[in-house]
């Protein structure tokens, strides 16, 4: 069955540079786009990431972040050599600002824990040269955030990188005008040496101030510790963000006391580096609040080791002491129910049709392959928070509050079932979640209807929220349509079957396999949509599909091929292919061209030039913030977001989902 369809190549819209560096490219504003697609959920999720390390360290900072623009990436094209050995690596790009020059290091150590890094940078300034100092760090994309890319990104000379800067607040104020009238402006200087002399002196004086802050605190906390001021010693020396707990009086009394000793307790925190207590707050395995009580608490266990104040923490429960008394937890609220929404759901057969091995293609091979593979997403995507995670697939659970895993494995029966689920970073009150099953179906067997044997996958992605009595709009499931990327993975990878084979390429059906095409149409095991394009032949003997207008059957078919199956033919091939499928309402001579949608629970729609031409459709527009905008398409660019978006609605509604409900049972099934 692989081999009855041609694909047609496709290849990235980039052109060489007629000057600058060999093998350079550039792309359009309009190209970039139509093939770059970056959801706002990787530029939130990599901001969360950031804001959460350095919260936990209580680090003085901002974080901003940006999804480049198709416009801007088209002038860095333009006026850089970038290629296919240079790409653009700051497709999204994170900006720190600091408070205290000597954090800058600190950062950079934190940022480098945390994400893979490429390469770091610097500004380079001569001894006799002032201008905004900034750290650049170009850092891999994680796996699960690459995943929700368009994949025809990386067809376009851009790297799986994003960039992360590093500033302090004195320069990043200047930054801006220093970038836009001097860097780009240097003509406004060139004759005018004694006002680049002047603008070098303040910037000198800002460099001046970033270092004089440092010294300035660390002068203070001396003085402090000199008068006996622990706690005021501790918040200048350290410069952390902390909150309003009184150090503890048998600590201040032990502290008193240790004075008759040289290197006395209170002296010991003084020259404790700030990496030191940084490095202790970041290795907990859960934020702990940071006071002057818990700071003396973590260098105590890390460095001083007094049994004095070992005893004190003990009793006071230092690291969870004043949380009863919060005012949040002393709040009322009224506990509602969840509700599930479906954002994705499919039922496929795995039968290696993209599996690159020189095994053979055994049920065993396939569903080890599969289960890895899913397997591995988990760990990418959960294993920073349960770093005991082991590295090959097992039974395995773990919860850490909101976030949580549950997997079942038993290789020998052929079954994996598994549940994740954590909160949202942006959206309160909401929690994503992700099931899957993949299951044997033997020779005989009429477990759940199926009738093909072989190695199953069951996958269903959504969300769920408390159902809110009084919510004034329900947000329509498709507009958050995206499935979980172990599905991706096996569907590229290793390959599924509905009916027919995926295949992200389009296809064009000939006669020979025109009894194939209508054998799908009419099995009651496809889960995919069934998309038939019947063209008539062009003057050159090519496929005449001017009546599809801006509809670009090859972009369609990779934005839904893991949902859909998409198939084109000619007139002849595809009034067979009507008779064969006993399609009754065009069982006389339908009309051509014609469009085609066969839906899997038996209905069908059809549509001709006509209504293609006639097709208007409101397009959302992605905006930052709340503000949101549309515009309104008409033709063949409306027919294919009307299709695309019925397509995405036919999933999310189908209640394919046919596995444990984890709103009603307490364990997943074995």
């Amino acid at each position: 069955m692989n081999d009855y369809m041609n694909e047609e190549n496709t290849r990235a819209p980039g052109r060489m540079q007629d000057a600058g560096a060999e093998n350079a490219v550039t792309f359009t504003k309009e190209e970039l786009a139509g093939a770059v697609k970056v959801p706002p959920v990787v530029e939130q999720d990599l901001r969360r990431i950031v804001s959460d390390r350095l919260e936990q360290c209580g680090l003085y900072y901002r974080c901003f972040s940006r999804i480049k623009t198709a416009q801007s990436m088209a002038r860095k094209f333009a006026s850089k050599d970038l290629s296919e050995e240079h790409k653009l690596q700051d497709l999204i790009g994170v900006r720190i600002n600091l408070y205290f020059d000597d954090d800058v290091d600190i950062c950079r150590d934190i940022m480098a824990q945390t994400f893979d890094v490429i390469e770091w940078s610097t500004s380079k300034r001569s001894e006799d040269e002032f201008k905004p100092a900034k750290l650049n760090g170009v850092f891999r994309l994680p796996s699960y955030l690459k995943e929700e890319i368009s994949p025809q990104t990386w067809d376009m000379c851009i790297d799986d990188t994003f960039e992360i800067q590093i500033k302090t607040m004195f320069f990043e104020g200047w930054h801006e005008v220093e970038h836009d009238m001097r860097y780009k402006g240097e003509e406004l200087w060139s004759h005018y040496p004694g006002f680049s002399r002047y603008f070098n002196s303040i910037l000198a004086t800002l460099e001046l101030c970033d270092k004089s802050m440092v010294t300035l605190f660390e002068d203070l906390g001396h003085a402090l510790y000199k008068s006996g001021r622990w706690s005021d010693m501790i918040k200048s020396h350290f410069r952390l963000k902390l909150g309003e707990a009184q150090l503890y009086p048998e600590v201040m009394q032990i502290l008193n006391d240790d004075m008759s000793r040289s290197d006395n307790l209170a002296k010991q925190i003084f020259r404790t580096p700030r990496p030191i207590l940084i490095g202790q707050l970041l290795s907990r395995t859960r934020h702990v609040p940071i006071n002057v009580n818990t700071i003396i608490a973590l260098l105590n266990e890390s460095i001083f080791h007094d049994d004095r104040l070992t005893e004190v923490f003990r009793r006071r429960d230092v690291f969870n002491d004043g949380r009863e008394d919060s005012e949040g937890e002393s709040r009322h609220y009224e506990l509602r129910p969840f509700r599930r929404h479906t954002v994705f759901q499919m039922e496929a057969r795995i039968d290696g049709n993209r599996l690159k091995t020189e095994e053979e293609i055994t049920d065993d091979l396939l569903f080890r392959e599969s289960a890895n593979l899913i397997w591995r997403w988990i760990g990418m995507k959960y294993g920073v928070l349960f770093r005991n995670m082991p590295q090959e697939v097992t039974t395995y659970q773990a919860d850490l509050l909101a976030y949580h895993i549950e997997v079942k494995y038993h290789p020998e029966r052929h079954v994996m079932n598994m549940h994740v689920r954590h909160a949202d970073p942006e959206r309160g009150g909401v929690i994503w979640y992700s099931e899957a099953s993949l299951h044997e179906i033997r020779e005989g067997s009429e477990e759940r209807g199926k009738q093909t044997p072989g190695i199953w996958i069951d996958v269903i992605n959504g969300y769920a929220q408390p159902d809110l009595e009084d919510s004034a709009t329900v947000e329509e499931k498709s507009t958050n349509f995206s499935y979980p990327g172990f599905y991706k993975n096996i569907v590229d990878t290793v390959g599924i079957v509905s009916a027919l084979p995926c295949s992200g390429r389009r296809r064009i059906i000939r006669e020979e396999d025109a009894q194939s095409v209508a054998d799908a149409i009419c099995d009651q095991e496809r889960r995919f949509p069934l998309v038939l394009i019947i063209s008539k032949e062009g003057r050159d003997g090519m496929m005449d599909e001017d009546w599809l207008m801006q509809f670009r059957v090859s972009d369609f078919t990779r934005t839904v091929w893991r949902y859909a199956h998409v198939l084109c033919c000619y007139e002849d091939v595809g009034r067979k292919i009507l008779k064969l499928a006993g399609d009754v309402r065009f069982s006389s001579e339908p009309q051509v061209p014609r469009f085609y949608v066969y839906w899997p629970d038996g209905t069908q729609d059809d549509f001709g030039a006509d209504d293609i031409e006639n097709c208007s459709f409101g397009r959302h527009l992605e905006a930052r913030g709340d503000a949101r905008t549309y515009d309104i398409v008409y033709g063949g660019q409306a027919f294919y977001h009307k299709i695309v978006t019925d397509l995405r609605d036919w999933n999310v509604n189908a209640n394919m989902w046919k596995g444990f409900q984890l709103d009603v049972m307490t364990d997943i099934p074995d």
